[in-house]
């Protein structure tokens, strides 16, 4: 994030922090005149229990905002009323008790006294870093720096990486350290360097992943660089395909435990907008809702991650929610984290029973708080994966990929624009097995899956069909310019070398292509793609073939 904008959230936190300070003056004095009122025999029970929940919720909120303080003594003072409020309001001996717990605690001269801890300027708590923009160049590829102090070996590593969707350049070990790291995105360094400086030579903030290329490869080699905090470990000689599929991995990896969806629910105005604003600058999307009763349909819309909920806003329960939602099988497996001030174990081990997940004590300071979101995200979305993913490539589905072709033809036909889906076929890909197992196929076919991943943009749809055939849908593209991204999708897939037995070999590729918004049904489309695909593949493959073309074929013969 920007200084300016990194200045501007800070403005803001400011700003809330005043309007706490003013909103716990006003509650503090509320707290006052009603536990006074009980004293004097003049309260009722439904005084005592809007009390509770007052000091209940300043306990919660001033730590975050930086009275840690004023959040602890107001935490043993919602204890003092705790008895009552589990009676739920019950008048009669119940108020007599609490009258005299309030008289024998000092309770009024105690509450008077959260103004003055109110009053005390106190070290906010830590504020979470700010995230960092895309790390790729101008053409929309990871930049990678290789740390080898071999000139004429980096120069091969940074060609042989080139096909594969990479921009790597070398650098010298020296200038490492005065390189910008915001628009890296992964370092490839040689063992012998790390060995040489025993350390990472760069900063331990939000670095790049680190890859070690070593030319020694034992448990001993291995667990030393693991203690240096590499991330990753390729020995020579260097499998260029397999070390793609690596870095290709790692870089996800960091992308996605980065970033997340999440939708914040809480009642306290004021400590809502300051967690929304805590996680987006540090990276992630986030929903807030105020009111319990919007929640269903909030959540149908934003579809987060996870959720963060307060256990009890108003009259509502954190985990009473929580069951109702589990109500929809689509909610299942949402993630609920919930956030209060409570520390009883039990109440929170009955609160996850209900349908939580995890827990988180307030007062949470910043850094946790956006770390914890973007952990259970990365985890969220794994999950995720799993279930809509094919675990080789990492793309989607046979199935999903089908239903997403079909939410785009929807959307052609409501907005009358152009879009082209494509099936990708691997030529001779049997051979390859047969000649060099099904390991190196494997790596060919994540070889393609990343090569679209980089090629193409992030709104298009990239599908595992099955075997060695892919799907692909380029949304908002004429189908002279799909045939293009296709062609160029071919050739470089041409020159990538794969490793195999006696020596390295190349693959081509053979697509059929067909515009989605020209047919009446999705399905129409594919086979019509599929249709032009086999065309290809009888006119010599390695190339594209468009719909249109087949039927001036057809038309021809």
């Amino acid at each position: 994030m920007s200084d300016e904008k990194t200045a501007d959230v800070l403005r803001k936190l400011d700003v809330l922090k005043t309007r706490f300070r003013e909103k716990a003056s006003g509650d503090i004095n509320l707290v006052t005149l009603m536990a006074q009122d009980a004293i004097a025999g003049k309260g009722s029970s439904d005084d005592l229990l809007r009390a509770y929940q007052v000091l209940h919720r300043l306990a919660g909120s001033a730590g975050t905002f930086g009275f840690r303080a004023l959040g602890d003594e107001a935490r043993a003072l919602e204890l003092i009323l705790k008895p009552f409020s589990e009676n739920d309001g019950e008048a009669g001996e119940s108020v007599e008790k609490v009258k005299d717990d309030l008289h024998h605690a000092r309770f009024i001269e105690r509450v008077e006294g959260l103004e003055r801890l109110l009053n005390i300027e106190e070290t906010s708590p830590d504020t979470a870093e700010m995230s960092e923009s895309s790390k790729v160049d101008a053409a929309g590829q990871p930049v990678v720096l290789i740390v080898e102090p071999d000139q004429a070996a980096a120069e091969r590593l940074s060609n042989a990486l080139a096909p594969h969707g990479f921009n790597a350049y070398p650098v010298a070990p020296k200038n490492l350290v005065s390189e910008n790291l915001s628009r890296i995105s992964m370092v490839l360094i040689r063992d012998n360097v790390l060995i040489a400086q025993e350390q990472i030579p760069l900063s331990s903030g939000d670095r790049p992943p680190v890859i070690c290329i070593g030319s020694s490869d034992t448990f001993e080699d291995r667990y030393r660089l693991a203690a240096l905090g590499v991330d990753g470990f390729v020995s020579e000689p260097i499998d260029v395909p397999a070390l793609a599929d690596y870095m290709e991995r790692l870089a996800n990896e960091k992308l996605e435990s980065g970033s997340g969806r999440v939708m914040v629910i809480d009642d306290d105005p004021e400590l809502l907008e300051r967690y929304s604003l805590i996680l987006e600058g540090g990276g992630l999307e986030v929903r807030g809702v105020s009111s319990p009763s919007d929640i269903l349909g909030v959540l149908s819309e934003f579809r987060p991650d996870i959720i963060l909920m307060d256990v009890q806003m108003g009259r509502f329960s954190g985990p009473t929610l929580a069951k109702m939602l589990r109500f929809d099988p689509e909610w299942v497996g949402l993630h609920i984290i919930f956030l209060s001030s409570e520390e009883d174990r039990e109440f929170q081990f009955d609160a996850l029973s209900q349908g939580g997940d995890d827990f988180l004590t307030k007062p949470v300071s910043d850094r946790i708080l956006v770390q914890a979101a973007k952990v259970r995200c990365y985890r969220a979305k794994q999950l995720d994966k799993l279930a809509s993913r094919d675990s080789l490539t990492g793309l989607l589905k046979h199935s999903l990929a089908n239903s997403e072709v079909a939410k785009e033809h929807a959307r052609c036909q409501r907005l009358a624009h152009h879009s082209v889906v494509a099936m990708l076929d691997l030529d001779h890909f049997k051979q390859v097995n047969d000649r060099h197992g099904h390991r190196v196929g494997d790596l060919v076919i994540k070889g393609l899956a990343n090569l679209l991943r980089h090629r193409l943009r992030k709104t298009d749809i990239i599908g595992r069909y099955g075997g060695e055939e892919f799907i692909v849908a380029l949304p908002d593209c004429s189908i002279e310019d799909a045939r293009q991204s296709m062609q160029a999708v071919c050739e470089q897939m041409s020159k990538i070398a794969f490793s195999g037995a006696g020596g390295t070999f190349s693959v081509t590729l053979s697509i059929g292509i067909a515009p989605l918004d020209s047919y009446e049904k999705p399905e129409d489309a594919i086979e019509a793609a599929d249709r032009a695909l086999y065309v290809r593949k009888s006119a010599g493959r390695n190339g594209v073939t468009i719909v249109n073309d087949l039927d001036s074929m057809k038309q021809g013969a």
